[in-house]
């Protein structure tokens, strides 16, 4: 593990999170919630807001003073911004106001969701998004 590594593991351990606590675990965590995302959100709204919150531990570790220095931060905000750049258009954006605009992925909800996601949104917010089905495995 390098010093990066270390550090940064440091830095999400000290959030309490103890899975997925390298960058590299993390990244891959963002993205493959983006990826489940661009196909339609299939999970709960208690699932959805677990794994959104991937993307404010990375925000804790990218505003980190003590991260700051280390040289492999610009790699991991470029990676990071990649995978913002898949989500964001996904969203149906300020569809909470209250949220600081600083954490947008938190503050819209996804424009396309499973059917369960869809209900829970329309049932507790309000909410209307496109459902999409997807076919059952054989």
């Amino acid at each position: 593990m390098t010093a990066f590594e270390e550090a940064f593991t440091a830095v999400v351990r000290a959030r309490g999170v103890w899975r997925d606590d390298s960058p590299a675990e993390l990244l891959d965590r963002w993205a493959s919630f983006v990826a489940e995302c661009e196909r339609g959100y299939r999970g709960d709204e208690f699932a959805y807001g677990n794994e959104a919150m991937a993307r404010t531990t990375i925000e804790a570790a990218m505003r980190d003073p003590g991260l700051a220095g280390f040289p492999e931060m610009a790699g991991f905000r470029r990676r990071v911004a990649t995978i913002d750049a898949r989500f964001q258009p996904l969203l149906v954006e300020h569809a909470f106001p209250g949220i600081d605009p600083d954490e947008w992925w938190l503050r819209g909800i996804v424009r396309r969701a499973g059917g369960r996601l869809a209900q829970d949104w329309k049932r507790s917010f309000g909410f209307d998004v496109e459902v999409v089905r997807h076919p059952r495995a054989s």
